[in-house]
């Protein structure tokens, strides 16, 4: 009798704590899951007991994290746009103030009948032309920064688009610029769209050019390795390298050391990359040079 009592007691403890151990477990998986900036679903529970009292105050945070994930989402929203109107502000005012001092100049010749008003139309029209020009690629550049045209993915050999800058900036710029694609087994495919990546890779190129300084011999050289499921290219450059203190600012979107940039281009490239699923960093050292590396998922055909 001793015995079945004892087992009816041991098989009576198993099953409470087992529904003890179950919701606790549930709860631990709720806990876990909690995001912010995400949905997070509340818990349902319908005993009022101690585990109900954790719950409903699960359930409340959940709600307030709610609440307060937005308030964060149109905070940041609302600084972002304050950022880039301030930066398109600048960018325009820039290119209006020789504009208008232009305009003025020809009002004066005109209203003393110049005799070399000819000659001042011209130039006063080269310089409309240019300003105006200057402010189209603002627009351009903006535009591309927020991604208004929609990505149009298609699988790319990411060769075939690093040849292709390649031979671009061969014809415009006297830096040498080698490519080395000796440890790539083979091919690198993306999944991506062919004009950001186009985009993304010149906008490296480009800084990496602009970054050697006068009186040096410039080099870049180009690398791409394939690792696990990962396509990886390297450009490095033997320019003045980027100080310490900018370095945590090289990505922001308003942040430039040039004086006709507009700081978009960096802040371009680490977009495109994370769009698809990449990354972007660097390794620099002053007065020697740079390396950016891009770090891109390789495209995996579907068995």
């Amino acid at each position: 009798l001793y015995i079945l009592l004892l087992a009816i007691a041991l098989a009576a403890a198993y099953f409470i704590s087992s529904r003890i151990t179950e919701s606790l477990q549930h709860l631990q998986k709720k806990f876990g899951s909690v995001r912010l900036g995400k949905r997070n679903e509340p818990i349902e529970w319908k005993r009022n007991d101690e585990i109900g009292a954790l719950v409903s105050e699960y359930n409340r945070m959940v709600q307030e994290l709610g609440v307060s994930a937005e308030m964060l989402a149109r905070s940041e929203r609302e600084s972002a746009w304050r950022e880039m109107a301030k930066q398109v502000a600048h960018e325009i005012k820039n290119p209006l103030t020789p504009m208008k001092l232009s305009v003025q100049h020809l009002q004066r010749a005109l209203k003393d009948n110049s005799p070399e008003l000819p000659v001042l139309i011209g130039k006063i029209s080269q310089t409309l032309i240019e300003q105006i020009e200057t402010l189209s690629s603002i627009a351009t550049a903006f535009s591309s920064f927020a991604k208004m045209p929609e990505a149009k993915k298609e699988k790319v050999n990411m060769n075939e688009i690093i040849f292709s800058v390649i031979n671009l900036y061969k014809e415009t710029s006297s830096i040498e610029i080698s490519f080395d694609n000796m440890y790539a087994r083979e091919s690198c495919f993306i999944l991506a769209d062919k004009e950001e990546l186009l985009r993304m890779l010149s906008n490296v190129i480009r800084n990496a050019i602009q970054s050697i300084p006068d009186g040096r011999e410039g080099r870049v050289e180009i690398k791409i390795k394939t690792e696990i499921q990962r396509c990886i290219v390297s450009v490095t450059d033997n320019g003045s390298g980027i100080p310490h203190d900018i370095q945590p600012k090289i990505f922001s979107p308003n942040f430039t050391t040039k004086s006709t940039g507009m700081g978009l281009g960096l802040a371009m490239v680490r977009s495109i990359a994370e769009s698809i699923g990449g990354n972007v960093w660097f390794e620099t050292k002053e007065n020697t040079g740079t390396t950016f590396f891009i770090d891109l998922p390789l495209y995996i055909e579907s068995v």
